[in-house]
C-alpha cells in the first residue's frame, strides 16, 4: 500500500472543501405587484372628509421577488435609488416590507448575496406619495389667451384667487392658471363644520347640504374639504391615471409647486358663505378647535404654505344680518390671528418650513375701524384689501364705481374707495408693505338704468341686475372683454377722477363698472407710490390675461398698461413619462408633451442611455420607437429626450422602458354586487366593478331572466326593467367578466314586488288637466306626461321608475323619480338630491311649470309669469321676467310652462 504524502494529502483536503463550484445567486426578478404607495391615502369614492382622508407616517413598502437561477443566496437586500433600505435572510423567491418615510420617485432593485458575491435586479420604478407632490413630475403650464411672458418679476405681491369651482362650468383647471405671473395663489375656499345655526349663511347658496356631507362624524368648527370630487377625485392633466394617489385641483397644486417651488398657496377658509362660525370664536374651546384642525389640514396637505382668513365681516354687513357685534369681534379677531400665528410658529419649528399667515378684509372705513389692526397686524403676513364690490345691483338707486381708486367724478366724497380704505388703514399705523390692493377680475352692472343726469348713468335708477356670466349682476372679465366692449350699443367711458372703466348701453339702460389694464395700471402706481405691499385679484379663472398682464407691468413700473412687457427667452420643456411592456412589441417613445413657454418650435433628439443596445427609430422625431424582443427576465432600458427651442435652448427628460417578462394570466377581479329590491315596473341600472391585475381589457356579458326586460347586457352596466308580479319574486342575474382567457361570474340577488297601489289623490287628476293639449296626449314612452298644477306638476309615468335614493351612486344616464317627476343623472352623483336647482340632474318629465328663479332658461325657452308669457333672448338664471330685459312679453300666458 502506498501513502500519500502529508502535504499532498493536505492539498487535496483543501481542494474537496473549497467552493470550486460554488457560483453567485441568479439574477433576480422583481415581480408586477402593487408600484404605488401612499403616506396620506386618499378613498376615491368619500364623500366626507373623516372617510376621505387617511394619514401615515409612512408608506409601507412591499417588493417581490423570484430567483430562477444560480446558487441559493444567504441575504437579501433592498435599494432605493441605490441605497440600502431593507436587509435580511435570503431565499429564491421571497418579499420584504419596509417603511418609506418621504414621498418620491425611487428606483428599486433586490440584490441577493451569497459567499462568491452578489446579483442585483433590474431597477423597478415604484412611486411614493405625498401631499408635497415629491412623487409627481413638473406639471408644465403655458400662457394663454393674453397672458404675456415678462423677463422679470417684481419682488411685491401677485396673488389671485382660485376658487375651487372653476373646474365645473368655467372649465379652469389649475393647469390654466398662467402661475408664471403669479408668486401666490389663494385656494378658496375651506368650510368650517357645522350645520344648522352654525353655517346658515350656506343655506342660501345650497352649500350646506354638501358641507353637512363633507362634515359627517367630525367635530363642529373643523375645517374640511367642501367638494372632495373636485379636489382630490376628478382627473385633470397631469393626475388622470386610475390609480394616482391624489388627482382633482389639489393633485395639479402639488405637480404645479414641483415646477415652481417659490410658489406660495394658500387654502383660504371662509368666504362670504362660509364665514359663520368665525362669529362663535369669541368662545375660547371653539377657537382652539378650529386653530388645532387647522394645523391638522396643514400637516396633511403639505402643498399648502400657510392659511388665508377671509372673515366677512368682523362687526356684521355679511350674507348672514343676525351676525356681527363690533366690540366682540374686534377682540375675537385679534384673539384669532393671535393663536394662528402661534399655531404656525410651532408648525415652522416641528417640519423647517416657513408658514404665511394673511387675511382678506373688507375695504369699506365702516368694517375696518370694526378690526384692531393696530394690534392684530404684527401676527398677520399679508392684508389682502377686497377693494371691490362698493357697488353692486343689491341697489337700484345707489349706483357707483364697484372697484374705484378714488371718488367719482360726480361724487368725490364717496365713502367706498381703495384710497379710503388704504387711508383707514393706515391710521391704524398698519405697516404698508402689508397692505395688498384688490382688483376685479369682473364687472357689477344693472339693467333698465333711466333718468340720469346728462351723460351720466349713474346717477340714474336702475330696474334690477345685469344679466351676468353665472349669476345675476356680475359679469367675468373674459366676457366684458371679448363680447360686450367694442361690440354694437356699448360705449366704453373712463373716469379719470376715480380711475374706473365703465361700459353703457344707452338702449338697454345696461350699465356695467370694472377694472380695466388702465384703472390696474393706476393701481400699480398707487401701490408703489405708497410703498403697498402688492395687488391680489378675485378671481383668476374669470380674466383672459388682460388684468394679470396690467398687475405685472404696473409693479415692475412701466407706467403704462399699453407698455410692452420685456420678452426674454425661457428653455423648453421636456416631457416623456416611464414605460412598462411585454415583448416582443414595437415601443413609441413619445415626447410630444413637451412645450415651449415662448410658444417657440422645438426639436428632437432622443439617445439611449443604459440597458441592452436597440435601434431607434425616428430618433429626432418628437415620437421615436424600437424593438422590445421577448425576455425571460425583466429588463429595464433607459433613454434621454433632448429637446431644444429655435433660439438654442434645450432641456432633457430621462425615461425608463421596463421590457417584463411574460407570466401566467391573472383572473379578473371583480367586486361583489349588494341586492336590491325593485317595485314591479321600476327601472333600475346594476353596475359589476371589476379591474384586471394584468392591465387587460375586460368584456361583460350578464344573464338576465326572461321576463325582465334588459339593456346592456354586453357592458358594465346593465339597465333592468322589473316585470310585472303578483307576489314578491326572488331573481338571480350573473355578470361574466373575461378578460379574453379566464372569465369570472358575479351574482346579484333582485327582489321584486307588486306595484304599489296608486293614492286615492292621483286616480283623479285636476279638471284642467284631464284633457292635456293634443300634441301631448301621447308623449313619447321615456318622457312621462303632464299632469297636476302648475305649482306642484306631476308626471303620472314617474312611478314607472325606481325612487332616488340618497345613499345611492347615480351614473351618467341613471334615470329616477323623486318627487312625482323623472330626473336623469348628468354624471356620477350620490347624494345631490334631483331638482330645478340641482347641477346633478335634468328634467325628463315634459311637465308644465310657471317661472322659477332657480331653473336655467336658453334662449328660446319660454315660461309664464303673473298671468303673461315670456320669451328668453339668451341664457338665464334668476332674472324675473317682469323685471329683466333678458326676457320678452310674448303676450297673454293660456296656460302654464
Amino acid at each position: 500500500m502506498k501513502f500519500m504524502k502529508p502535504k499532498y494529502l493536505a492539498l487535496f483536503v483543501a481542494a474537496a472543501v473549497s467552493p470550486v463550484f460554488a457560483a453567485v445567486p441568479g439574477v433576480p426578478s422583481l415581480t408586477n405587484g402593487n408600484d404605488k404607495f401612499a403616506i396620506v391615502e386618499v378613498n376615491q369614492a368619500a364623500q366626507d372628509y373623516n372617510n376621505l382622508v387617511k394619514v401615515h407616517d409612512g408608506a409601507d413598502v412591499k417588493v417581490e421577488w423570484n430567483m430562477w437561477s444560480g446558487d441559493a443566496p444567504t441575504s437579501a437586500k433592498v435599494l432605493l435609488d441605490g441605497k440600502e433600505v431593507w436587509s435580511g435572510a435570503g431565499s429564491a423567491a421571497g418579499s420584504a416590507t419596509f417603511k418609506v418615510m418621504k414621498g418620491g420617485r425611487y428606483q428599486e432593485q433586490v440584490q441577493l448575496c451569497n459567499d462568491s458575491g452578489c446579483s442585483t435586479s433590474a431597477s423597478k420604478l415604484i412611486i411614493v406619495a405625498d401631499t408635497d407632490g415629491s412623487h409627481l413630475l413638473p406639471l408644465t403650464t403655458t400662457l394663454q389667451e393674453n397672458n404675456k411672458a415678462f423677463a422679470k418679476h417684481t419682488d411685491k405681491v401677485v396673488a389671485a384667487y382660485f376658487p375651487e369651482w372653476g373646474v365645473y362650468d368655467r372649465n379652469f383647471t389649475v393647469d390654466k392658471i398662467p402661475v408664471a405671473n403669479l408668486n401666490h395663489i389663494l385656494y378658496g375656499f375651506i368650510p368650517i363644520c357645522g350645520g344648522d345655526g352654525i353655517n346658515d349663511s350656506a343655506k342660501a347658496s345650497g352649500a350646506l347640504e354638501s358641507l353637512k356631507r363633507a362634515c359627517a362624524g367630525r367635530e363642529d368648527y373643523t375645517v374640511a374639504i367642501h367638494d372632495p370630487w373636485a379636489a382630490l377625485q376628478k382627473p385633470q392633466q397631469g393626475v388622470t391615471g386610475w390609480d394616482e394617489p391624489y388627482k382633482g385641483n389639489y393633485g395639479q397644486l402639488m405637480a404645479m409647486k414641483k415646477a415652481n417651488p417659490n410658489l406660495k398657496i394658500l387654502p383660504s377658509v371662509g368666504g362670504w358663505t362660509l364665514s359663520d362660525p368665525f362669529f362663535q370664536m369669541d368662545n375660547k374651546v371653539l377657537r382652539d378647535r378650529f386653530v388645532g384642525s387647522v394645523k391638522e389640514f396643514l400637516k396633511t396637505w403639505k402643498v399648502f404654505d400657510g392659511v388665508d382668513i377671509d372673515w366677512e365681516f368682523p362687526g356684521g354687513g355679511g350674507e348672514n344680518a343676525k351676525l356681527g357685534n363690533p366690540q366682540t369681534d374686534k377682540a375675537t379677531y385679534t384673539a384669532l390671528m393671535h393663536d394662528l400665528r402661534a399655531m404656525l410658529n410651532e408648525l415652522s419649528a416641528e417640519t423647517g418650513r416657513t408658514y404665511e399667515l394673511t387675511t382678506a378684509i373688507g375695504a369699506g372705513k365702516d368694517k375696518i375701524e370694526d378690526v384692531d389692526y393696530t394690534n392684530a397686524q404684527q401676527y398677520i403676513d399679508h392684508i389682502f384689501l377686497m377693494s371691490y364690490d362698493y357697488y353692486g345691483a343689491w341697489s337700484n338707486t345707489e349706483l357707483g364705481h364697484q372697484t374705484a381708486l378714488y371718488g367719482s367724478s360726480w361724487n368725490p366724497a364717496t365713502n367706498y374707495t381703495t384710497d379710503n380704505a388704504v387711508k383707514a388703514m393706515l391710521d391704524q399705523h398698519v405697516q404698508p408693505g402689508k397692505i395688498v390692493v384688490g382688483a376685479a377680475m369682473y364687472g357689477r352692472g344693472w339693467t333698465g338704468v333711466h333718468g340720469y343726469n346728462g351723460d351720466n348713468p349713474f346717477t340714474g335708477t336702475a330696474t334690477g341686475p345685469i344679466a351676468g356670466t353665472w349669476e345675476a349682476g356680475i359679469v367675468d372679465y373674459r366676457v366684458i372683454a371679448n363680447q360686450m366692449k367694442g361690440k354694437p350699443g356699448w360705449e366704453y367711458k373712463y373716469d379719470a377722477a376715480a380711475e374706473a372703466p365703465y361700459l353703457f348701453n344707452k338702449s338697454t339702460g345696461e350699465l356695467l363698472s370694472y377694472d380695466d389694464a388702465r384703472s390696474v395700471a393706476a393701481k400699480g402706481k398707487y401701490v408703489l407710490d405708497k410703498n403697498l405691499g402688492g395687488l391680489f385679484a378675485w378671481s383668476v379663472e374669470s380674466d383672459n390675461g388682460d388684468i394679470l398682464n396690467a398687475m405685472n407691468e404696473s409693479l415692475l413700473g412701466s407706467g403704462s398698461s399699453s407698455d410692452q412687457p420685456v420678452v426674454t427667452n425661457r428653455a423648453p420643456v421636456a416631457t416623456a413619462v416611464d414605460q412598462a411592456v411585454t415583448g416582443p412589441v414595437t415601443v413609441t417613445l413619445d415626447g410630444s408633451a413637451s412645450s415651449d413657454p415662448d410658444g417657440d418650435a422645438l426639436t428632437y433628439k432622443w439617445t439611449q442611455t443604459a440597458g441592452a443596445t436597440v435601434a431607434i427609430a425616428n430618433s429626432t422625431s418628437a415620437k421615436a420607437s424600437f424593438s422590445a424582443p421577448a425576455v425571460t427576465a425583466n429588463q429595464t432600458l433607459a433613454f434621454r429626450l433632448t429637446v431644444t427651442d429655435a433660439k438654442g435652448l434645450s432641456s432633457t427628460a430621462d425615461v425608463q422602458v421596463l421590457n417584463k417578462a411574460p407570466k401566467a394570466n391573472q383572473a379578473p377581479v371583480v367586486n361583489p354586487m349588494e341586492a336590491i329590491t325593485l317595485e314591479a315596473g321600476q327601472t333600475q341600472s346594476l353596475h359589476v366593478q371589476a379591474t384586471d391585475p394584468d392591465g387587460d381589457a375586460l368584456t361583460y356579458s350578464w344573464s338576465v331572466p326572461a321576463d325582465m326586460n334588459a339593456s346592456g347586457t354586453d357592458t358594465a352596466n346593465v339597465r333592468i326593467t322589473a316585470p310585472e308580479v303578483a307576489s314578491e319574486e326572488h331573481y338571480t342575474l350573473s355578470a361574466m367578466v373575461s378578460d379574453g382567457k379566464t372569465s369570472v361570474q358575479s351574482n346579484v340577488q333582485v327582489t321584486v314586488t307588486p306595484k304599489a297601489a296608486a293614492p286615492a289623490d292621483d286616480v283623479t287628476p285636476p279638471a284642467d288637466d284631464v284633457t292635456p293639449p293634443a300634441d301631448e296626449v301621447t308623449p313619447p314612452s321615456d318622457e312621462g306626461s303632464a299632469s297636476s298644477s302648475c305649482d306642484n306638476p306631476v308626471d303620472a309615468n314617474a312611478s314607472k321608475y325606481a325612487a332616488w335614493n340618497a345613499s345611492a351612486v347615480y351614473n351618467n344616464g341613471d334615470i329616477v323619480s323623486f318627487d312625482h317627476l323623472v330626473w336623469k343623472a348628468k354624471y356620477w352623483t350620490q347624494g345631490n338630491q334631483p331638482g330645478f336647482a340641482s347641477e346633478s340632474w335634468d328634467l325628463v318629465s315634459k311637465v308644465k311649470f310657471g317661472w322659477k328663479a332657480d331653473v336655467v332658461y336658453n334662449g328660446g325657452d319660454t315660461t309664464t309669469y303673473e298671468g303673461s308669457e315670456y320669451r328668453a333672448k339668451w341664457w338665464t338664471r334668476g332674472d324675473n321676467p317682469a323685471h329683466s330685459d333678458v326676457w320678452v312679453k310674448e303676450g297673454a300666458a293660456s296656460d302654464c310652462k
